[in-house]
């Protein structure tokens, strides 16, 4: 299966690795996109030695890079997806190469926040969250947990093993 890996700034960004990394050993083809602030926060070098493909930045974007790599994938994962990312996704925002791609791909798209758990519990979040469902993002619901700043409660990206587990039984269209 081609999967579009939307990776966006936070701390949980280090999951997105092992699941880059279990995705590829699965036998699937990941092609990842980062946002520029998480570029900021981890080298897409090791995004492309756990894919084996060349990584899409806003930096290393061709002008139809955002039409490109959707061709031929069965699904886009944004994994962590932040509180900003999801509310640009709400808006329709394409502002960055995963928002365009987001936008402009039209397969199944899935949505995995990763935040503190008072932006998490937010009403403008949850409305994101609630409007990016009307469009149809499947959204893998954060866990309850510790943030790293300490607060307590729903934020946390779900579990990388429960994120494998909803790839695996996912069955693309055709």
């Amino acid at each position: 299966m081609k999967i579009i890996l939307g990776v966006s700034a936070s701390v949980a960004i280090y999951k997105a690795c092992d699941i880059c990394r279990e995705l590829s050993k699965a036998g699937h083809n990941i092609t990842v996109a980062m946002t520029r602030t998480a570029v900021d926060w981890i080298n897409p070098v090791l995004f492309e030695a756990l894919s084996g493909n060349e990584v899409i930045t806003d930096a290393t974007a061709g002008g139809m890079a955002h039409i490109d790599i959707r061709s031929g994938a069965d699904l886009m994962l944004i994994a962590p997806a932040t509180a900003d990312l999801v509310a640009r996704a709400a808006q329709g925002r394409a502002d960055d190469i995963v928002t365009a791609t987001l936008l402009a791909y039209d397969g199944p798209r899935w949505l995995a926040p990763a935040m503190n758990p008072s932006m998490y519990a937010h009403p403008a979040t949850q409305a994101s969250l609630a409007q990016c469902r009307s469009y149809g993002y499947r959204i893998l619901d954060s866990a309850d947990g510790e943030a790293v700043c300490g607060d307590v409660g729903q934020g946390k990206m779900m579990a990388v093993s429960d994120i494998l587990a909803a790839v695996a039984a996912f069955k693309p269209a055709g």
